[in-house]
């Protein structure tokens, strides 16, 4: 199986077997053939079969341990090389899991692998996600296939199933059960099980396609597995989830209590916490609510905002830092501002989950400012309670502005400019802290992907900037990168300086680059690597070539199939 794109542990995949190519997600039985001898008396002629599963000894979820023991004794002595798919029953204990896998797949390669007992362990929330996570991360070329029904599907395939056995369907077929968008609380009196599996794999491979899978998980809860899978999924497995899941490019659209956990938002407050770094000489730090129109800065009321500081500061707005709180993504340094892109419902009301991990981020944020200089919050309804909480846990005082009428009011806004006079300070900019703040805009966007150096070792403050809207990055006449409106490109004597300052985001290869890097080439590759990153292909310490991930840096130095890499520059 080879990759083509990631949401999550799913993925779109390409299989190629004997003369046969299909894509997945996919159905069994319609899409291909599984052999149906997984006894452990197998006939010898199965040469007709594109996945010809090996035998196996049928074990439900709930075996005893000594009859497993044993049957993973007889397991053992099989011939697995004459197989190409390998029949693995899940049993409550997941440590026989591990230790056949790792027994069976060390000797023999198998081409994809049947998850058994799958509609009897879905009811255990935690060992589905556990199971499937275990052998999901064992080899990433082989196929997964399992027996589950169609309204599980969107969620099996997000957690990192490829493909769905459909001989089952037709119990529902007997029993005179259609499904219907809300089964199994509502079903529909006419056979239509084919029908619907086909019809939800075509939306799955859909959402997909779009980036969209999380979305479509999050409307097929149908049952309470489906919401306690995925809060076991995103609560105790984030970074299963996380290491799989594109770098954010496009709006993220969240629409329930689940989305406040999804991957993307897990990552950006890691990164607030390991990546941003508040610029130097600042004087005081400002902190505001989001708007609805991103970027914020395009915003009515960070447009007032904005104005009011200048009114009060003059030129000293320079020498002031804003943190914008929202959720679910917590904080938002204005320099990230364009890369919060998020849609999401704005009632005012903030569950008691969305305060607490918004508090506890800005109040790790509080901490990596000079205690010297004040902190003053001009905010309203549930943004004072996350701040007043977050002074609480950091210990650092927060001067609130009077806010009336909301935070855009006339009297509100010039209860933001009397606060500022009141405290006394002066603040005085010059030309250079303006070209300075103004570098750091964009420093603080590399920092954002590659790590704190990386926007430094891209952008010095010797380096030149040329252009209006698109802005090239020149050291000494040679291009670092670009950048507009918070999206970046990296040349391959940018990626090298990255390098060296950071020690990440690279791929290495020991063969001469001369088109896309493919996994079997790679040697090694930076574990911080999710697909769509930017990264450096490097041979003998020298960057030769920047591309775009299609895998994770795990996946790239565990998968022997497909492209790892997408190379755009060559040195």
């Amino acid at each position: 199986m080879e990759i083509i794109k990631h949401e999550g542990p799913g993925r779109l995949g390409l299989v190629r077997i004997k003369e046969k190519t299909f894509k997945t997600p996919a159905l069994a039985g319609v899409d291909f053939t599984i052999s149906p001898f997984n006894s452990y008396f197998y006939p010898k002629d199965f040469g007709e079969y594109d996945f010809n599963l090996a035998p196996s000894i049928p074990l439900s979820f709930y075996t005893p341990r000594e009859i497993v023991e044993k049957a993973l004794d007889k397991l053992y002595s099989v011939d697995y090389s004459k197989f190409n798919a390998l029949y693995v029953p899940v049993v409550r204990n997941l440590e026989y899991v591990d230790e056949f896998l790792e027994n069976v797949l060390s000797q023999y390669s198998f081409d994809a692998l049947y998850i058994g007992n799958a509609k009897i362990f879905v009811k255990d929330y935690r060992r589905f996600v556990q199971a499937i996570r275990l052998i999901r991360e064992k080899d990433p070329n082989l196929l997964l296939i399992t027996d589950i029904e169609p309204f599980f599907y969107p969620l099996a395939v997000y957690l990192g199933i490829d493909a769905f056995d459909t001989r089952s369907l037709k119990l529902y077929d007997f029993h005179k059960k259609g499904f219907t968008q809300f089964s199994p609380i509502l079903w529909d009196e006419n056979a239509n099980s084919l029908e619907f599996a086909k019809e939800t794999i075509r939306l799955v491979r859909k959402a997909l396609e779009e980036g969209k899978l999380r979305y479509l998980v999050e409307n097929f809860f149908h049952t309470q597995a489906h919401a306690g899978i995925l809060r076991i999924a995103d609560k105790e497995n984030w970074d299963y989830l996380e290491k799989y899941t594109p770098i954010q490019k496009d709006t993220i659209y969240f629409i329930s209590d689940a989305s406040q956990n999804r991957p993307e938002v897990v990552r950006w407050r890691q990164r607030v916490v390991e990546r941003f770094k508040p610029p130097e000489n600042i004087e005081a730090l400002l902190l505001f609510p989001c708007s609805a129109k991103k970027p914020y800065s395009h915003s009515r009321s960070h447009t007032l905002f904005r104005k009011a500081l200048k009114e009060a500061l003059g030129n000293g707005i320079y020498k002031i830092h804003e943190l914008i709180l929202t959720s679910p993504f917590g904080v938002v340094p204005r320099e990230w501002e364009w890369l919060a892109k998020y849609d999401i419902v704005v009632t005012g009301h903030w569950s008691e989950e969305e305060i607490n991990s918004a508090a506890e981020l800005l109040a790790k944020a509080l901490e990596k400012y000079p205690k010297e200089i004040p902190v003053i919050a001009h905010l309203d309804e549930a943004y004072v309670e996350v701040a007043k909480r977050a002074s609480e846990i950091s210990g650092r005082e927060i001067i609130f502005t009077p806010v009336k009428d909301g935070t855009t009011s006339r009297e509100s806004l010039e209860g933001l400019k009397r606060t500022i006079k009141e405290l006394g300070f002066e603040v005085a900019a010059g030309k250079e802290d303006r070209t300075y703040r103004f570098y750091e805009n964009i420093r603080k966007v590399f920092d954002f992907y590659f790590g704190l150096g990386a926007g430094e070792a891209v952008l010095p403050d010797d380096a030149k900037i040329i252009g209006s809207k698109m802005l090239r990055i020149l050291i000494d006449n040679q291009q670092t990168g670009t950048y507009q409106d918070g999206v970046i490109s990296v040349t391959p004597f940018g990626m090298q300086r990255i390098y060296e300052a950071t020690r990440s985001y690279y791929v290495k290869i020991d063969f001469d680059l001369r088109g896309d890097v493919f996994a079997v080439g790679v040697n090694e590759a930076d574990e911080k690597i999710r697909p769509d990153d930017i990264v450096g292909v490097v041979r003998d310490e020298k960057v030769v070539g920047v591309g775009k991930a299609l895998l994770s840096g795990e996946e790239m130095v565990k998968a022997k199939r497909g492209v790892a890499v997408k190379v755009r520059k060559k040195a």
